[in-house]
């Protein structure tokens, strides 16, 4: 047994004295990168390290991935030390929202990367790769020209539009033309009209918010309603009828079991038949801003501009 034991301890210290020197030798082939990160004011340089667990082909796919998530990283540094034209309150996470898609914006430009060289210890293997910034900058300059181009065709979509009276649909493209641009807010989103220098995304947040105000509700005949249908219509700068806007009702006298509706084809209110009892109850009618901006969009930022307007609303004596 003492002869097993003897036998073991030398094998171990064989194995230290093995293992200690092609650490020494791994430690004479590491290349400078790895030394030191390399500083480059033509590349963003992105190391990923990875512990050598499993098959060597995910270890080594993971060492890329944290490559490429470390140059990710220092363009969101860069996006982020860039002065943000569009300052938005933190409501409801719309900041995040935004933050998330100027980022994933950034992160899309990355596909011009190059890789550069590989190094394994014994324990880890390594990653090196680059993206030159210039490949970057053109890239992203490309992208943006054609999401400016996209967005300009939705506003101009949208002043048609509404210009025709179809309010609804114009919604929809003056928030399409935002969305388009939302990962370029903290950026300038000019582009030209007529010789004039437009910002598409200031030009829809105005759209938006004048059209909304500029909604009305009104009452055909000045009477109690009891059973009528067809008194009540929403329109557009007091003369062009509204249609497929979304509304809400709250009666002060019970409940209703359809209090969210929607404008018909002559921008009409569909009324619940009520009838009037011994008290005076009301009908609150009023356009409904939070089913709207779900219907026109799913930007959050978008969805904040229409329900941070104030809703046209009428009281009906019932």
């Amino acid at each position: 047994m003492r002869s097993s034991l003897f036998i073991f301890i030398c094998l171990l210290i064989v194995s230290c004295s093995s293992t200690k020197k092609q650490a020494e030798m791994l430690e004479q082939t590491k290349p400078y990168w790895v030394k030191e990160r390399p500083v480059d004011n033509s590349y963003y340089y992105g190391i990923g390290i990875v512990p050598k667990v499993g098959a060597p082909m995910l270890y080594e796919d993971k060492a890329k991935e944290r490559a490429l998530a470390d140059i990710s990283s220092q363009i969101s540094s860069t996006v982020k030390s860039e002065a943000i034209l569009y300052q938005v309150e933190d409501k409801n996470g719309v900041r995040d929202f935004l933050q998330n898609r100027i980022k994933s914006v950034s992160e899309g430009f990355l596909e011009g990367y190059e890789y550069i060289d590989k190094w394994e210890d014994l324990s880890n293997t390594y990653a090196f790769y680059r993206l030159s910034k210039k490949v970057y900058k053109e890239l992203k300059a490309k992208r943006k020209e054609e999401a400016l181009k996209a967005a300009k065709e939705k506003y101009l979509a949208g002043l048609e539009l509404k210009r025709k009276g179809s309010i609804v649909p114009s919604l929809e493209h003056f928030s399409a033309c935002i969305d388009i641009l939302s990962g370029y807010m903290n950026e300038y989103t000019n582009v030209e009209i007529e010789a004039e220098q437009v910002d598409l995304v200031s030009e829809s947040n105005i759209e938006i918010a004048q059209t909304i105000t500029n909604l009305s509700i009104q009452v055909k005949e000045n009477r109690v309603v009891s059973g009528s249908n067809d008194c009540i219509g929403i329109y557009y700068n007091n003369s062009l009828p509204v249609k497929n806007l979304p509304v809400k009702l709250e009666y002060s006298g019970g409940y209703l079991v359809n209090d969210r509706i929607k404008t018909d084809d002559k921008g009409y209110v569909s009324i619940p038949n009520l009838t009037k009892g011994e008290s005076s109850n009301k009908l609150l009618v009023k356009v409904d801003l939070v089913y709207l901006g779900r219907q026109v969009t799913r930007n959050l930022y978008v969805r904040k501009i229409i329900e941070n307007q104030k809703a046209a609303e009428f009281t009906i004596d019932v």
